[in-house]
């Protein structure tokens, strides 16, 4: 992975979700998020969507390296890319990919296994600090929100709920075409969490 994609992957997600796998990065201002995940039930907050039809817990084994994106839906996305890049967060595991052409365009895959507080973590940590924050309409039935820690259209995060204790987050960064054309990634990223879940849902 590029130094300038991983720069960018880190600052969208140091606000959120995966501070801890980012020690050391720049970070937005003002969305620092404590280092540890909080006690507090996720249904605390009545804003938190509920899963209908949870996954089995199963569905998030491993490295998302392995089994969120598969090669040809990596191309799909980003064209040729670097080799997968796996990580250990404090929420689970992580999985990035960048463009090989030096675009900028990259995309972060993580699995939150150790929260037990599902998509209602980032209501309660992300919501009140993003500069972009969207309930998205569900993504194949399970509740999902995009967020974006600048206020700007090229970097995001999608979290998708895949039980009420467990969920996922895809980061697409677009690359400098996407970006010059004005194009938004509350737009794009959606798709890339579909075709996660896809692969979850299959997996299950």
């Amino acid at each position: 992975m590029t130094k300038r994609s991983i720069t960018i992957m880190a600052a969208i997600m140091a606000g959120g979700l995966l501070l801890s796998a980012c020690n050391g990065t720049p970070k937005p201002p003002d969305t620092a998020t404590p280092t540890t995940a909080p006690s507090s039930s996720a249904s605390a907050n009545s804003d938190v969507p509920a899963v209908p039809s949870p996954l089995p817990a199963t569905a998030l084994d491993g490295n998302p390296c392995e089994s969120a994106l598969d090669s040809s839906q990596i191309t799909h996305f980003l064209g040729q890319s670097t080799p997968a890049e796996p990580s250990e967060t404090q929420l689970g595991p992580m999985c990035q990919w960048s463009s090989a052409s030096g675009s900028g365009a990259g995309i972060t895959v993580a699995y939150q296994t150790k929260s037990e507080q599902g998509i209602g973590l980032s209501y309660e940590n992300v919501k009140p600090k993003a500069a972009r924050w969207k309930p998205l309409d569900p993504i194949q039935g399970f509740p999902a929100v995009a967020y974006a820690n600048f206020d700007n259209k090229r970097s995001c995060v999608i979290v998708v709920g895949v039980t009420d204790k467990l969920a996922f987050s895809t980061a697409l960064t677009l690359g400098d075409k996407s970006a010059a054309e004005g194009k938004d990634c509350f737009d794009s990223a959606p798709g890339v969490a579909d075709t996660v879940l896809t692969n979850l849902k299959a997996r299950s």
